[in-house]
């Protein structure tokens, strides 16, 4: 009874060993990051911009951000999580729950065909730049990303329609928030087409901006956002173009209050290792539904250059402008990135 018993045994782990070892070797493993350090800085400025999250401290080193990207990747499954610390954590996640504060991303996809369903939490899918700056033109964000959620929360669909249409939509927790509010979800849409030179993307916002716990009279009736945004981007030879502009909508009593933003930005390459870009930009919010740096419109003007070293390391400068009605504030960037 006994051998019959150890036989069983036996033959349980080997099974089990059998299957996880052909599991594990169709699975792939991977680790990525970035590193962002830079020194800002100004005459016309204090200690930080505050109008800005991400690069925001001036005449100081700051590390923005230092992102690592553990990704377990099967046929069918994949688990994606990336910790990251950095003054874009620190200012960005404060609000939330303290063991949420430096987790970036992290989400769990399951893939069938050309389709993807994943939950948790992703970085944000409007305008075409993410803190991570390694992938945009311009070293410093724009003003229009800095006024989008950073990041949102929920279940997030992915459909592949074509080799030159695909589409993401989500339902969140409002604007930007990891935590469940309780109140009714929102609804996000991206919506992506790519060519051979240039990709157009059209993203959407339409959510309940209430926040956890009983409503006030007030903030009842000043709950409804409603968000556009499309962006461009173009590459012929040594120049690329991108464009980006964004429409909002916030229900206050009974009005509806505006605000928008453009941004333009042009880079020229050289060679293939070093370039020059110069960004465009005009944001407008006259009732501070998101800004409260000037009542009236602002923006800025940058130039800036990029030398690479090394296929992971970056060194460059970039003069930023920053003007309003109220005052204007140059920044001289000098920055450091890696990508691995």
């Amino acid at each position: 009874m006994s051998k019959c018993i150890n036989s069983s045994i036996r033959l349980f782990f080997t099974t089990a060993i059998f299957f996880l070892s052909t599991f594990l070797s169709l699975a792939q493993f991977s680790i990525h990051g970035t590193y962002d350090a830079y020194l800002a800085s100004s005459r016309n400025a204090k200690d930080s911009l505050p109008f800005m999250v991400s690069s925001a401290a001036i005449n100081q080193m700051d590390l923005n951000l230092l992102e690592l990207e553990f990704r377990y990747e099967t046929k069918l499954l994949t688990a994606h999580l990336a910790p990251a610390v950095g003054s874009y954590m620190r200012k960005n996640y404060s609000t939330e729950l303290p063991w949420r504060r430096n987790i970036y991303e992290g989400y769990l996809e399951a893939k069938w065909k050309k389709s993807k369903i994943a939950l948790g939490s992703f970085s944000s899918p409007y305008t075409q730049e993410t803190p991570r700056g390694v992938d945009q033109l311009s070293y410093s964000r724009s003003l229009a990303a800095e006024y989008v959620p950073y990041y949102v929360a929920g279940l997030r669909w992915s459909q592949d329609w074509s080799s030159q249409f695909s589409t993401q939509f989500f339902i969140t927790n409002s604007w930007q928030r990891l935590s469940l509010s309780g109140v009714r979800p929102s609804l996000g849409a991206l919506l992506q087409w790519k060519f051979d030179t240039w990709n157009l993307n059209w993203s959407h916002f339409y959510g309940d901006l209430a926040p956890i716990g009983k409503l006030p009279p007030v903030l009842a009736q000043n709950r409804w956002r409603f968000f556009q945004e499309i962006n461009a981007n173009k590459k012929v030879g040594n120049l690329a173009f991108q464009a980006c502009a964004y429409l909002g909508l916030q229900r206050h009593l009974q009005q509806n209050y505006l605000w928008g933003q453009v941004n333009v930005q042009l880079q020229k390459e050289f060679d293939k290792h070093f370039s020059v870009s110069s960004r465009f930009e005009y944001f407008y919010d006259p009732q501070q539904v998101l800004s409260t740096f000037d009542q009236g419109g602002f923006g800025s003007f940058s130039v800036g250059y990029l030398k690479e070293f090394a296929p992971v390391l970056q060194l460059g400068q970039e003069l930023r402008y920053f003007a309003g009605s109220g005052q204007q504030i140059p920044v001289l960037y000098s920055f450091l990135r890696l990508k691995f």
